[in-house]
């Protein structure tokens, strides 16, 4: 019987099943037995009576926000005006109710049951991290979607004014759920890192109202401009553009590319990064926290390199084709600080699991281990640029936009495989990941900003007719303009070139021995740790043996001393 619901209990799925049957599974498994966390979760809500005040409060409040301004709007401005203005209002209200509510609510989640003192019980009921990471997220995502279905009636005023059609009304509730599943995983990997729920509301709240603000200037308003370039029934300066495009742009390859296929990748892939990196603070030091974010990295880098290519494709140009190159590379140096936090190598838990598994060497080598991250990591880096260069060489058409993109990819390469081996030698060489990826940052930083500070002192950062640029060439921005002075044939252009490319093969070449020299030291010091832990066992086998012995000779001296007799037995009872 299901515990939650008493109902039959759901047979375990059979080995090899289908997808829709494992789809099927999940389903009645969700219906039937639901998650323990999150019906208790909802239990301790439901007994809470300021909820439904709140829930009504609010909405009242933005129903009769949203009934002024169109009131107000309806005095000067044509209805269809208003309706348009009254929608972009309330999903601007909405967006912000969902990306400060969310991550409030979740990061106080997991780190209140550390500050409870219960997070020890919960940890002692047998369920997996990935169970416990599960349940919170569908408590705190069910909480924050009650404030969206309470607003759906309010969602409801434009059609009064008309202006907007009922597709891009459900369409922008739908963005809203999806903009609140991002929020609740975001601080569910934050409220999982803090023991302390007064920090984890804290910090997770600032990072939120920065990052909300940033996501609504930067992909709202900035990018309304580039899509009504594209697509021009789309009006430009409007945050709320997705579903007005998704409706009005005219269908085909850049419709598939850009309103599909990368609104899709930019929220599954950050998505899984919360699920993984909440599962990972969940498990504890001596696990493998590694190979799951391990997969993330291999998947998510396949996935946008598949992105960056399907937009070439649609694009064909060569600014594009420089975006494409600058977002891989902030991906991977987001990944190179992601693997600067890598242990040395698996403990002797996890080694132990492997070997009773049987694991193959190939998928060991997604466990922990700062090596073998890097390994892989330096592979994924050469695979998408490589695939970048690719796709654009075969579908930008002018020689000059091929130089640039070899040019402005080549560099950013270069530079990622020396912080790919600068990583991996830090962390062999510090005791926890915060100094080494103190150290990536800083270099990163004064790579990127040093040439010029250099050439300001000197007064030569004006002077580009006699080839001075050249000295900024260690910095990777040089790439930005190294591209700019091959789209403007430069006169200068051979001695701007060559020392790109010295600076780039310094760069290749450098990382290629720092990563040598992790490796070795990696080996040496998990050797070294090795032979510690087997000299500890021999100490403690010994004493053991030791105390096994002590306590065997008594009794055996005892046995052998005639002088030991035996006690008479009890004389018998009369009968």
């Amino acid at each position: 019987m299901s515990v939650q619901s008493g109902s039959p209990s759901i047979p375990p799925l059979a080995p090899g099943s289908s997808l829709l049957a494992r789809g099927r599974w999940g389903f009645s498994r969700l219906t039937r037995d639901p998650n323990p966390v999150w019906m208790r979760e909802l239990r301790q809500s439901a007994r809470l009576a300021r909820t439904p005040v709140i829930l009504m409060a609010i909405t009242i409040a933005v129903a009769l926000l949203i009934s002024s301004v169109g009131g107000i709007a309806s005095v000067t401005a044509e209805p269809a005006k208003v309706g348009v203005g009254i929608f972009h209002t309330f999903f601007s209200l909405a967006f912000a109710l969902v990306t400060w509510l969310g991550p409030a609510v979740a990061a106080n989640t997991i780190a209140g049951e550390k500050n409870g003192r219960t997070w020890e019980a919960l940890a002692l009921t047998s369920l997996t991290p990935a169970s416990i990471a599960r349940g919170k997220f569908l408590a705190a995502y069910t909480y924050v979607a009650m404030y969206l279905v309470m607003l759906a009636p309010v969602g409801a005023l434009p059609f009064l004014f008309g202006g907007v059609t009922a597709t891009e009304v459900i369409l922008a509730f739908f963005c809203c759920f999806v903009f609140a599943a991002l929020a609740v995983a975001f601080g569910l990997a934050l409220s999982s890192k803090f023991q302390s729920s007064a920090s984890a509301i804290i910090i997770t709240l600032i990072l939120a109202l920065t990052t909300s603000f940033a996501t609504f200037t930067g992909l709202g308003v900035a990018l309304s401009v580039a899509v009504h370039e594209q697509w021009p029934g789309v009006a430009q300066g409007p945050p709320v553009w997705l579903p007005t495009a998704w409706v009005r742009a005219d269908l085909g390859l850049p419709y598939l590319a850009f309103l599909v296929v990368l609104p899709a990748v930019a929220v599954l892939v950050p998505a899984w990064l919360f699920y993984e990196v909440t599962i990972a603070n969940l498990a504890g030091p001596s696990d493998d926290r590694s190979t799951r974010l391990r997969v993330w990295t291999i998947v998510s880098s396949l996935a946008l390199t598949a992105c960056c290519g399907i937009v070439a494709v649609a694009t064909r140009n060569v600014d594009w084709a420089k975006a494409q190159g600058s977002f891989l590379f902030l991906f991977f140096l987001f990944v190179v600080l992601m693997v600067a936090g890598e242990p040395l190598g698996p403990s002797r838990r996890v080694r132990v699991a492997w070997d009773r598994e049987g694991r193959s060497r190939a998928l060991r080598a997604l466990g922990p281990g700062v090596v073998p991250a890097t390994a892989w990591l330096v592979g994924l880096v050469l695979v998408g640029f490589a695939a970048s260069i690719g796709v654009g060489l075969l579908t930008l058409t002018k020689p000059t936009d091929r130089d640039v993109l070899l040019a402005f990819d080549g560099q950013l390469l270069a530079f990622l495989l020396f912080l790919c081996g600068l990583s991996a030698f830090f962390r062999t060489r510090a005791e926890t990941p915060v100094v080494p990826r103190v150290l990536l940052v800083v270099t990163t930083v004064v790579a990127a900003i040093g040439p010029w500070i250099v050439m300001a002192i000197a007064g030569v950062v004006t002077q580009t007719s006699d080839g001075t640029l050249a000295l900024a060439s260690p910095s990777p921005t040089y790439a930005f303009v190294l591209a700019e002075e091959i789209q403007r044939s430069s006169v200068n252009l051979p001695n701007l070139i060559l020392p790109a490319i010295l600076c780039s093969a310094g760069y290749a070449l450098f990382g290629l021995g720092l990563f040598t020299m992790a490796a070795g030291r990696a080996h040496a010091r998990l050797v070294q740790e090795r032979e510690r832990v087997s000299q500890l066992e021999a100490l403690l086998d010994a004493e053991l043996q030791a105390e096994m012995d002590a306590s065997a000779t008594p009794e055996a001296e005892g046995a052998a001393d005639p002088s030991v007799a035996e006690p008479d037995p009890e004389p018998e009872a009369p009968r």
